[in-house]
């Protein structure tokens, strides 16, 4: 685990680094803020088709070669991104690293095939805790490379710090992440692979709540996405925000995910259960989204960002760990593929609908759309929460 953790810590500075600019890197590149959410859509679009192969494919040769190659295409694409020259290829570069997102669910499989499903939430956590510190310490050095000056800032040296801090990764990965996955388990995913697609979906979703929870993780994509893509240009407008400013933001935000899944998730897990802790997450989102709408004042704006941060440090640990505990053997990789597969489709959506509202309706309008589809989905799935299973319930039904 602190194998994984640390490659995944490398790789995601760097993304921490890159993201809060990368809307100024595409003004400055004359883009709109309807296309500076294509930047998004273009990562999606290639983040849903390949998560899910990443994660069968893991499932068949072995999650080793798979999470490396992720790495490695992972950090030529923040290569590219630092090496572009107009707004097309920027576009280009996200596309590229669209496809290495896949890492996320190779990574989630590592820590299901290797923790109990009592220590599942709190293993996912430290996939979530290495989110937070990149959005700690990533957006921070970003700041600071982007230079002093708006009239002139340094967009590509942040990018290329981010390429290396991949490429070392990589490297680390290399040498110590080791195969987790059984040899039974390989079995049982190259048997499923030999039945028809139609068969192999059934296989997959035999537990209703595959279901309920592969439409939670795109609800929360599609609305988060629109926050997070449009987040830059919503403080620049209300609050005159340079990239510098929206650094400090995100570090503050990646404070709160390393709090809350580094230390916290594990001891919320065994107080409430992960389906219960879904719903507070999900409750949590939708009172800050609201909350930001309302933040006519610094204060109440810190207050609002705190609540969503919150939701989404409790919603993408519990996510991941309730879809690995009703995974049918031997797919846990094409499972947890496939949930972030939609979780793509989210973020493919998102953007564009959240875009084209902010830009020619409101600039709050997004985030009171994604509030209101938060809740009727709220309210949908308290209905069934009670068929997911809990950590301890797969604990007792796996035997000693």
């Amino acid at each position: 685990m602190p194998a994984v953790f640390l490659s995944i810590f490398l790789d995601l500075v760097g993304f921490g680094v890159i993201l809060p600019l990368l809307p100024f890197y595409a003004e400055h590149y004359g883009a709109t803020a309807f296309m500076v959410t294509w930047l998004a859509t273009g990562f999606s679009v290639f983040q849903l088709v390949f998560s899910s192969i990443w994660g069968r494919l893991s499932d068949r040769i072995g999650r080793r070669p798979v999470f490396l190659a992720c790495l490695a295409v992972s950090a030529v694409a923040y290569l590219w991104t630092g090496l572009a020259e107009s707004f097309a290829v920027l576009i280009l570069a996200r596309c590229i690293s669209g496809i290495a997102s896949g890492k996320i669910s190779v990574a989630q499989a590592i820590i299901a095939d290797i923790t109990t499903p009592e220590n599942r939430a709190k293993g996912m956590g430290m996939i979530g805790a290495a989110f937070g510190l990149g959005f700690t310490l990533g957006p921070a050095i970003g700041a600071f490379m982007v230079g002093n000056d708006p009239a002139n800032p340094d967009f590509q040296s942040p990018m290329f710090l981010a390429a290396g801090l991949s490429f070392l990764g990589l490297i680390l990965a290399f040498f110590t992440v080791k195969e987790s996955l059984s040899e039974d388990d390989k079995t049982a995913a190259r048997e499923t692979v030999r039945l028809p697609i139609k068969e192999q979906f059934n296989v997959i979703t035999a537990s209703p709540a595959v279901i309920w929870l592969i439409g939670s993780f795109f609800i929360v994509s599609f609305v988060f996405s629109q926050v997070e893509t449009l987040f830059p240009l919503w403080t620049e407008r209300n609050y005159g925000w340079t990239p510098k400013d929206l650094g400090y933001c995100f570090a503050y935000i990646g404070i709160i995910l390393v709090i809350v899944q580094g230390r916290l998730i594990g001891p919320l897990t065994k107080w409430l259960g992960e389906p219960k802790l879904l719903l507070v997450g999900l409750g949590l989102l939708v009172m800050g989204l609201y909350a930001t709408t309302m933040a006519f004042h610094f204060s109440l704006f810190i207050v609002a960002i705190t609540l969503m941060s919150l939701g989404i440090a409790i919603l993408n640990p519990t996510h991941s760990a309730l879809i690995s505990l009703v995974s049918a053997k031997g797919q846990q990789g094409s499972t947890l593929g496939i949930a972030n597969s939609f979780s793509g489709l989210g973020r493919v959506f998102g953007p564009l609908w959240g875009g084209a509202f902010f830009e020619f309706v409101d600039y709050d309008m997004p985030l009171l759309i994604g509030g209101t589809i938060t809740v009727i989905f709220l309210i949908l799935v308290t209905r069934v929460v009670r068929t997911l299973p809990s950590d301890t319930e797969s604990a007792e039904a796996s035997g000693p």
